[in-house]
């Protein structure tokens, strides 16, 4: 059951679509190719894709594609990052689907025009609204931003746990 909720929550990590989502948000998403076609997204559709572009010092640029007034990169390599942005433009080259993409609050589209099948999830929308609740991705940032606090934390508990363990059996010991 845990696993099938997580499968349909992500986290908001940064502002690029506020006020629609904030940072520490969860939205609620389907999942492409189980719950939804990724060819079928829509203009206006919010969607979570793999951008290439967060990563470009570890993926390789191919080549620029100009879309009217725009220039996109087309990339290849596996160092991606989960992106939580709104479809601008859907367009078919070669008989594939692709998709210009772009936070609401960002003052420009993504670098990227991303392929069908780097879209993973759709954000579930009631009457054209986002399901989200806010704040409560807040923990998973933290925990994510701080990993040395959280590994420090545990290796002081194991620590506690061992010596009062060691404490208890020198008292009994004593009680012999």
């Amino acid at each position: 059951m845990l696993l099938v909720v997580w499968t349909h929550i992500n986290v908001v990590v940064s502002n690029s679509m506020y006020p629609v989502m904030e940072r520490g948000d969860f939205v609620i998403v389907k999942n492409a190719n189980w719950e939804f076609n990724p060819n079928d997204v829509q203009v206006g559709d919010i969607v979570v894709y793999k951008a290439h572009w967060t990563n470009y010092k570890e993926n390789r640029l191919e080549y620029v594609v100009n879309v009217g007034d725009k220039r996109l990169g087309v990339f290849s390599g596996d160092k991606t990052k989960p992106v939580i942005h709104r479809v601008i433009q859907k367009l078919t080259i070669n008989n594939n689907t692709y998709f210009i993409i772009k936070g609401d609050n960002n003052p420009t589209y993504d670098p990227e025009l991303v392929s069908a099948n780097q879209i993973k999830q759709k954000v579930i929308t009631i009457n054209g609204t986002p399901l989200v609740i806010p704040y409560v991705g807040y923990l998973s940032i933290f925990l994510k931003e701080n990993v040395w606090l959280v590994v420090i934390i545990i290796l002081l508990w194991y620590l506690y746990d061992w010596l009062k363990n060691k404490k208890e059996k020198e008292e009994n010991m004593v009680k012999k």
